[in-house]
């Protein structure tokens, strides 16, 4: 909050910010405020780790959701689409009970529609933008394991899930809503972590600086 009343927020105040509480503590004041729209994390957070959340040839919607319920609990995720990007905000920190939701078997009243399967890509970003940025890759089997291994979380960070998270890698695959596409999945991640099981990328690299 600045002398004017000016209150600055990162990304945009009316995606799961606390923007209604406030409208209503200054109309209750005799006070309308003026929101200025930022720029969504859900949009630029992907951007700057070179992930589209849509793609044609490898996602056709996405899909935005909180990580964390009122009151620390669980929250009801979507099922499995391979059309689709799940986005996940405030969930790193969750990650265990976020996966238990989309892998589960049966999961009723905490996830709608089927199971994703282990091989799906993820991707876990921390402080998008910034120096200090990390993008950690894997699949839902071993994102668990690729987050342990760098140390300690760096918040805030935000979840990718889908295949839209691999379509601009490298040369790049587009070939994912194809017909029988899911025949060459496991090739399509052994392509796309190079045989590894994670990749972790340190830094942003946005080329910004010469412009």
């Amino acid at each position: 909050m600045l002398s004017d009343g000016t209150q600055l927020k990162q990304g945009d105040p009316m995606i799961y910010g606390r923007v209604g509480e406030e409208i209503f503590y200054f109309r209750e004041r005799g006070y309308e405020c003026v929101i200025v729209p930022g720029i969504s994390s859900v949009l630029a957070g992907p951007v700057c780790a070179g992930i589209p959340i849509t793609q044609r040839g490898a996602a056709e919607s996405f899909i935005v959701c909180l990580g964390v319920g009122r009151q620390s609990q669980d929250v009801v995720l979507p099922g499995y689409e391979r059309t689709r990007t799940l986005v996940i905000l405030m969930g790193v920190a969750r990650i265990a009970q976020v996966l238990e939701i989309l892998l589960t078997p049966h999961a009723a009243g905490r996830r709608n529609g089927p199971p994703y399967p282990a091989y799906t890509p993820i991707a876990i970003i921390e402080r998008a933008s910034m120096p200090d940025q990390r993008v950690i890759t894997s699949t839902l089997a071993h994102i668990t394991t690729a987050l342990e291994s760098t140390g300690s979380q760096r918040p805030p960070g935000m979840i990718v899930v889908g295949w839209s998270v691999l379509s601009l890698w490298g040369t790049g695959d587009v070939t994912i809503l194809n017909k029988n596409a899911e025949q060459d999945d496991e090739f399509r991640i052994e392509r796309w972590l190079g045989g590894q099981s994670w990749r972790v990328n340190e830094g942003f690299i946005g080329g910004w600086e010469n412009l």
